[in-house]
This record gives structure tokens, C-alpha cells and sequence, in this order.
């Protein structure tokens, strides 16, 4: 199934290269294509995204695991709307001291954070990016752990829709090696290479679930929120 997938995507990154529907004998391989008599195509050509509603890929990094003991060290979003995307990346200030493999896999040291403001100020001066928008995270229960006791601290109340790539690819790609951002990505030809910094993360989250939703609507707009 994991061959599968990757074939097609680098079929996808084929015809977005030639930005146009190319002669191709077989039947589509997934959602993501559709068939022009004897030439396949892309339905994101067709079909914009997002489709209802601006999305916002949310990432954050942090000094550990636990959303008890550990805190947040860098905050992003990239929000796209009527096909305009801007990015939000700012370090946070943890309150405590970074492990040092937590700062060998970032790069992110304490003499970096020294002087960042702490997540509540980040997270109002991120707040216009992050409303009225379906927010996108991989793995949502692990950010939210971290992001949801600093927004209720703001007043931020947390109405939009949440999606979890985690949970899509789950139910869309059955049978991958594994189902970390990183494998997604690559297993979605996503052209990035950087990851483990939040921006990074969250560029590749939009592009796993711009993926996943084309994949999944086979040419129909269906909400986000219907995923």
C-alpha cells in the first residue's frame, strides 16, 4: 500500500511540473487525479483548497513530552485563505531550561529563548492569524496539551473545528511504516526537508492535509469540517 501511495504522488509532482494533464493509460491511482479521455489530471487544477473556510496549520515545539511538566519553545502558523498564505513563527520562552537532546533535535537552545516572550504573549500576538479559520495539527491531542491551558489563560475560547492529520492519514493511507509527520511528508512527496522546527511542521502539516483532502473529496468540495 506505502508503494502505492508514493507512485502517486510522484505522479502528482510529475504533472504539477508540467502543469498540465498528461497522456496516461491507466486508471487514476487515487482522489487526487482525475481522467480527461486518455489524459490524467489534477482535481486541485479544478478544485481549489481550502474549499469553505481559511485553514491554519498550528505547530509548536517544546521541552519535552508532557504537558504537565514541560512547556512550549516555538509557535507557528501558516494560514491559507483565498489562496493567500502567511506564516507566524516566533520562540517562546519556556520557563525552564531545555534538555539537551531536546535542543540537539531543534536546535533550539536556551540562549535562544532567553529573551522570548512567554506562550501567552506569542499566542496574542498570533490570535488574528489563528481566528476564524479550520485549524489543521498532526497528532492535535499532543499541541492542544500544550497550547489549550494558554488560550483559556488569554481568553481565547477554542471554536473552530479542529482536524487531526494523524487521524486522516490513519483512515486514508492504511498500511504506512509509520504515521509520524515526517513519513507523511515524505511518503507525500512534500518538498521541504527541514522538520523538528515549528514552521517547518506546520508548512508540512498543510501540505499532508492539502494531500489528504484532495485525495479524499475525489473532485467533489467537501467541508473540512466533514472529514
Amino acid at each position: 500500500m506505502e508503494a502505492r501511495f508514493r507512485r502517486a504522488s510522484r505522479l502528482a509532482w510529475r504533472l504539477r511540473k508540467e502543469g498540465r494533464p498528461l497522456l496516461w493509460p491507466e486508471e487514476p491511482p487515487d482522489g487526487r487525479f482525475y481522467r480527461e479521455g486518455e489524459a490524467l489530471g489534477l482535481w486541485e487544477w479544478r478544485l481549489g483548497f481550502p474549499p469553505d473556510r481559511p485553514v491554519v496549520a498550528i505547530d509548536v515545539e517544546t521541552t519535552g513530552l508532557s504537558p504537565h511538566r514541560d512547556r512550549v519553545t516555538e509557535l507557528a502558523v501558516v494560514r491559507l485563505e483565498a489562496g493567500e498564505k502567511r506564516t507566524f513563527a516566533r520562540l517562546v520562552n519556556p520557563g525552564r531550561p531545555i534538555p539537551p537532546r531536546v535542543q540537539r533535535l531543534t536546535g533550539i537552545t536556551d540562549a535562544d529563548v532567553r529573551d522570548a516572550p512567554p506562550l501567552e504573549e506569542v499566542l496574542l500576538e498570533a490570535r488574528p492569524m489563528m481566528e476564524g479559520a479550520v485549524w489543521v495539527i498532526q497528532n492535535a491531542g499532543f499541541d492542544l496539551g500544550f497550547l489549550t491551558p494558554a488560550l483559556e489563560r488569554v481568553g481565547f475560547r477554542m471554536e473552530p473545528k479542529v482536524v487531526d492529520t494523524l487521524r486522516l492519514a490513519r483512515a486514508f493511507l492504511p498500511g504506512l511504516k509509520s504515521y509520524r509527520l515526517g513519513h507523511l511528508a515524505d511518503v507525500l512527496a512534500w518538498p521541504g526537508r527541514r522538520f523538528h522546527r515549528a514552521l517547518d511542521d506546520a508548512e508540512a502539516t498543510l501540505w499532508v492535509m492539502r494531500e489528504l483532502y484532495y485525495l479524499r473529496a475525489r473532485g467533489r468540495a467537501i467541508f473540512l469540517e466533514a472529514l
